[in-house]
């Protein structure tokens, strides 16, 4: 279904009038009105059981992630970084997986002296190493129609600093499973805001973005597919 609407092949839909199922209401409200489904339904992605953490690590390092494959926004957070973030704490340290990194050969070694790393695309088994060790993801919320990547980050004890756009816009909990931010400039005052918070605080996001996750583990999002499939 979501091939065919990408490629605007809008017939078969049309005369088969199917059910459908969208992630979230943000992609139900964004899918054309015209297409006469026979009824649509909203329910979540679920979280795959290898992020499900077992045990919390509150000993984190100053590591922020970012781990959306497309780049929109992230020209912008760089440039932040270097101008600003890395100038008033040179500790802290920016990660950036799943982005082509081809273009950016020729600025590497300097993106890499403002701690500005750039990975590519890598195993599941690191990207949840790095959440695990690290305080919070910035994921902005350009284009998202569910965002896996947040829940998977908030599984493992990881709050999300965000723009809360799109899809993100009904799963982000302010102060609970993420640091909303208004714009880039504020991005920046929510990124040393969280490091300005005491351990019981911090301690209390990893837990509350962990227990946000559980909402959408299998267990319970099947229950929601079996309800659905003896109605139709």
């Amino acid at each position: 279904m979501k091939k065919q609407l990408e490629k605007k092949n809008f017939f078969p839909i049309i005369y088969h009038r199917p059910y459908v199922v969208f992630v979230s209401d943000y992609l139900s409200n964004i899918t054309n009105s015209l297409l006469l489904f026979k009824k649509r339904f909203v329910i979540s992605n679920f979280l795959s059981d290898f992020f499900i953490t077992k045990k919390l690590n509150f000993n984190r390092k100053k590591i922020f992630v970012w781990s959306v494959q497309r780049d929109r926004g992230l020209n912008k957070l760089v440039e932040i970084w270097v101008n600003n973030i890395y100038q008033r704490d040179k500790s802290l340290k920016l990660y950036i997986f799943g982005v082509n990194i081809k273009k950016l050969k020729s600025e590497l070694k300097f993106l890499k002296s403002k701690n500005i790393f750039f990975y590519g695309r890598v195993s599941k088994s690191k990207l949840k190493s790095t959440y695990l060790n690290s305080l919070a993801m910035i994921c902005l919320g350009y284009d998202e129609t569910f965002c896996l990547n947040a829940l998977e980050a908030n599984s493992c004890g990881l709050p999300i600093i965000t723009f809360g756009k799109t899809a993100l816009k009904k799963y982000s909990i302010s102060n609970y499973n993420s640091i909303i931010a208004k714009n880039f400039d504020d991005l920046e005052n929510k990124i040393f805001y969280l490091l300005s918070l005491n351990k019981y605080k911090k301690n209390k996001l990893i837990k509350d973005s962990f227990n946000h996750s559980k909402k959408f583990r299998l267990s319970i999002i099947s229950k929601q597919w079996v309800k659905l499939l003896k109605t139709i």
